[in-house]
């Protein structure tokens, strides 16, 4: 059954987005409590790809049956290099402000139940049994029009699910947001590319947010915590794929029980759009369709650690990236203490 909630609030877990000298500090409870920030390597986008070769059932299922048989550990990514696009986004960035903080990922004691605010509820309530819930809707999907636009064409895509309004899917639109998050980025970008700091700041300026960039040390807490997120806040979650070279979005999941109901619940997959799709990267393979159903075994295929070859980011590396929707602090009363 498809999902999809009317008004995001918290239930059993919290979300919350202190704001404090442009620092964004995410506190996630969900059994771990944990705020980071995480930077998008400039040439995000910039790999080597193929746009001949026709996506196939063949080659998922070469891709699947690889995983199947525990090959799951894939070469990074090649880069190309690309020099700064002319227009929008190609002028001055903002210096590099302070890096953020220190990426927290101490694992906190279990939490008593926070009571929701008496006049908010989720939609559908929280009840016993297997969850599934997915917010895409046919013709929000937008491709990226440019071979280094994945961060515009994921926002954009997660603008369209978010958006009561028709979607948009120009190459104007695309181009804009490219400058956004560019620009948004927060450090000096060389080659062309947007980090991940820019996709969440752009979403926010535009009123789709708050988001907040949020590393994990594994591919099953980041996956954990994104579907919490998604189903607490009602809106779309970024994954950092391929290395963190590629931009996902993440639009649902199937679980084996609400996690707004027991934080007893294991994630069975994800919903996926794949802005990259319908080429095939002849490095990572062919993309899925929009609205894909990826197993959790199929994950380690694309969803790796980050690590990027043009340089060293001690707050991301070795460790599985995402744009995480949050809920305003406002909404949540004081948020857990970190332990």
């Amino acid at each position: 059954m498809t999902v999809r909630p009317r008004r995001p609030h918290p239930a059993h877990r919290a979300l919350a987005l202190p704001v404090a000298g442009g620092l964004l500090v995410v506190a996630l409870a969900v059994g771990v409590i944990l705020a980071t920030a995480a930077v998008l390597d400039a040439g995000s986008g910039a790999i080597r790809r193929s746009d001949a070769t026709p996506t196939t059932a063949t080659s998922l299922a070469a891709r699947d049956a690889a995983a199947s048989s525990g090959a799951t550990a894939m070469p990074a990514p090649h880069t190309t290099a690309l020099t700064t696009l002319p227009g929008p986004g190609s002028g001055p960035l903002p210096s590099a402000p302070p890096d953020p903080v220190a990426t927290m990922e101490a694992s906190a004691s279990p939490l008593s139940t926070p009571q929701p605010p008496a006049a908010v509820a989720l939609d559908p309530p929280p009840a016993p049994g297997p969850f599934r819930m997915d917010l895409y809707r046919e013709g929000t999907f937008v491709s990226e029009l440019e071979p280094i636009w994945c961060v515009p064409a994921a926002m954009q895509t997660s603008i369209n699910l978010m958006s009561s309004a028709p979607p948009d899917l120009t190459r104007a639109t695309q181009r804009r947001l490219y400058a956004l998050a560019r620009q948004r980025s927060g450090r000096p970008l060389t080659g062309a590319g947007a980090e991940p700091e820019g996709w969440a700041a752009g979403l926010n300026e535009l009123g789709y947010g708050p988001y907040a960039v949020s590393v994990a040390r594994s591919r099953k807490t980041a996956i954990e915590r994104a579907a919490v997120a998604l189903r607490m806040t009602g809106r779309p979650v970024g994954i950092l794929a391929w290395r963190g070279a590629h931009s996902w979005v993440m639009s649902g999941f199937a679980a084996t029980a609400d996690p707004a109901w027991t934080p007893a619940f294991e994630i069975e997959g994800i919903y996926v759009e794949d802005v990259w799709f319908p080429r095939v990267s002849d490095i990572w393979g062919p993309s899925r369709p929009p609205d894909s159903f990826y197993p959790m075994a199929k994950l380690p295929i694309d969803y790796l650690p980050w690590r990027r070859p043009t340089g060293r980011y001690p707050n991301k590396d070795g460790r599985f990236v995402l744009v995480l929707p949050v809920l305003p602090a406002a909404e949540l009363g004081q948020p857990p203490p970190i332990e």
